[in-house]
Parts: structure tokens; sequence; C-alpha cells
């Protein structure tokens, strides 16, 4: 059986074409990062499934009634539908038990964008970004391929985590540490700008996202995006 997301989005139309055409290139380069070409071709069945993608505005029939809201957070879903000027499709959606790499695909767009109100078809209720990102956390994402040690659990000196930031945080520090105690050098001399700066943050000291933010110098959408990606260089390191 088929199955179709859509994502609402207050970006315009040709906004969100240029920030999807920047984001499939920079999975596509993540991908060609983290696999060697034979682990891309055991995996292309999977790579190829994941879901058509259709920017498109939104359609002047639509209204936020024809939805199942969220009846704790109805008003707030409300106000960002009727604001939103943008959408995208998610067409023949594989179920993301079965394909870690679309799980990684929609993690990666999310944290590119500020906020997203998502329907997931049928009478399931319209959730925001965060809440779609948990449900994604439930699942394994593409690093599931890439082998790694067990290490003793890192305890973060600031709080205990409780958003998908948090567990993206407290992955990246298990990933340093990991490579401290095997001998291996992180190198980031050829990483790029964003790259650098989240690693030299994070390799003196452990904090929570709001400090790590600061001490980078990045954007709060800089930093987002950074941290995945760091995620999955460290792995193949």
């Amino acid at each position: 059986m088929s199955r179709s997301h859509s994502f609402y989005f207050k970006a315009t139309v040709s906004e969100l074409e240029t920030l999807m055409e920047a984001h499939q290139t920079e999975f596509d380069h993540l991908l060609d990062d983290l696999f060697t070409e034979e682990e891309l071709a055991f995996f292309e069945k999977q790579i190829d499934s994941i879901a058509a993608v259709y920017v498109q505005p939104i359609l002047s029939e639509l209204s936020f009634d024809d939805f199942y809201a969220d009846a704790a957070k109805e008003e707030a879903q409300r106000e960002f539908f009727e604001s939103a000027r943008s959408s995208i499709c998610f067409e023949n959606l594989p179920y993301f038990e079965s394909n870690p790499f679309q799980v990684s695909y929609l993690k990666l767009l999310l944290n590119q964008v500020s906020e997203a109100l998502i329907d997931q078809g049928g009478v399931s209720e319209l959730v925001f970004k965060e809440d779609y990102l948990k449900l994604l956390s439930a699942h394994k994402d593409m690093d599931a391929f890439i082998p790694k040690e067990t290490k003793k659990p890192i305890e973060v000196k600031t709080k205990r985590p409780v958003d998908p930031i948090d567990f993206l945080i407290l992955d990246v520090y298990k990933e340093i540490d990991r490579l401290k105690n095997s001998g291996i050098k992180i190198d980031i001399s050829e990483q790029g700008e964003r790259t650098r700066k989240i690693i030299k943050v994070m390799s003196h000291e452990k904090l929570d996202a709001s400090e790590l933010l600061r001490k980078s110098g990045l954007g709060a959408k800089e930093f987002d995006d950074g941290l995945e990606r760091v995620k999955f260089w460290l792995r193949k390191l």
C-alpha cells in the first residue's frame, strides 16, 4: 500500500525549491562520503525507494478543517497552516522501519527548517516538526549501517536530553570520545567551516545545546544542519 506525507511551510514555493535542491545535493554528497561504491550498490534498492518529492503551492480549496488536528495544539496548528505558503508532498513513502535512508533524509531536511506542519494522511493527527522528529527517532537511520564500538555512555554535564537535538549532541560526543579512546586523530583541515567550528567547540568540553550554539558562533540553522552531518562523518573515521 502506498502512502504519502505532506509537509507545510511558511517559505515561498521558490524558497522551498531552493532549499530542496540544496538538501538533495547535500544528501547525495553525504552518501558518497559515508559509503563506498560497493556499499552504495548494495543499498541501491533502498536508496532508490526514497519517496518522490513534489514541491508545490498549497491548494486554494484546502482548508485547515480538512485535517485531523491535535486537540492540545489546534490553535497553534491552525495559525501555522493559515500562514503557510508552500508544501512538500512525499509520495510512495516507504515504511520507516524498512528504510533507514528515508529516515535520515527526512531528519536532515527537518533540521534545516525552523518549523513545519506535517500531515501523515488517513486519520493521523497533524504534528509539528519536533513531534515528527521524535517519531523518526524511534526508527533506525542510515548510521545503523556504519560500524561503531560500544563505549561507556557519556554524561553531559548540563541536563537530561529531552529534545531531538539533545540526543544528536550526545551522539556526536560519543563519536568524539570513541575516536579519542582509539587514538584516531580527527582531521578537520579539509572540512567546511561549519564542521570545523562544531568540532572545535565540542572537542574541549561537554555542553548543552544552547551553550554549544553560543560558543560555535554559528546561527541556529547552521548549527542544527551541521550537527547531523558531523555525526555521520565521525562515524566513518
